[in-house]
């Protein structure tokens, strides 16, 4: 009798570090779950971060490593009228792109440095367009339009301006495969 007992405590006391195991493994799995970034089709696109001041994701394009953008949709209104969902994003950061040529076409000029390799992204109605840099350091460049957001009127500088940044080495359009909109949840 006295062996049965000593038998179910040796058996008690191994299997306790197993279920201690399993209790610090979920406690870690809640403190370790990471946001994510889906699209509108519920495809994930990669982990919510931030980088450069902004928040967004890290993709890769055509072998670079680039951060893109995320931003509140915007739902309707200008300004400060502005009204903007609770629950759905975009791509990009739309405040000015800067373009070699003289009536805003072709690629523009990339002035973003954050992520691991410089990029830009342009919206055009619907599609989002992401502009990514050489492995190479900034150069000063001639641009000769501009526009400001993502709705804006091409504006013609008076005289091209010098401006350090970066060609564009390749573009990937990121809504073919990621649609819009985008949520943000675990």
């Amino acid at each position: 009798m006295r062996a049965m007992i000593v038998a179910a405590l040796l058996m008690s006391y191994s299997l306790a570090p197993f279920a201690h195991d399993d209790a610090d493994h979920r406690a870690n799995y809640r403190h370790h779950r990471v946001l994510r970034v889906f699209d509108a089709n519920g495809k994930v696109v990669g982990a919510f971060r931030y980088s450069g001041g902004g928040a967004g994701v890290f993709v890769t394009v055509n072998g670079a490593s680039v951060f893109l953008p995320v931003v509140r949709r915007q739902v309707s209104g200008t300004g400060d009228q502005t009204v903007y969902s609770a629950s759905q994003f975009s791509w990009g950061l739309y405040f000015i792109n800067q373009y070699f040529s003289a009536d805003c076409s072709g690629a523009p000029l990339i002035v973003s440095n954050a992520g691991p390799r410089p990029s830009s992204v342009l919206r055009t109605g619907s599609e989002v367009t992401v502009y990514v840099a050489p492995a190479s350091n900034s150069q000063f460049l001639s641009v000769s339009s501009y526009l400001l957001g993502s709705a804006g009127q091409c504006q013609r500088y008076a005289t091209p301006l010098t401006q350090a940044g970066w060609p564009v080495e390749s573009s990937y359009v990121i809504t073919q495969d990621h649609p819009e909109p985008l949520t943000v949840h675990y």
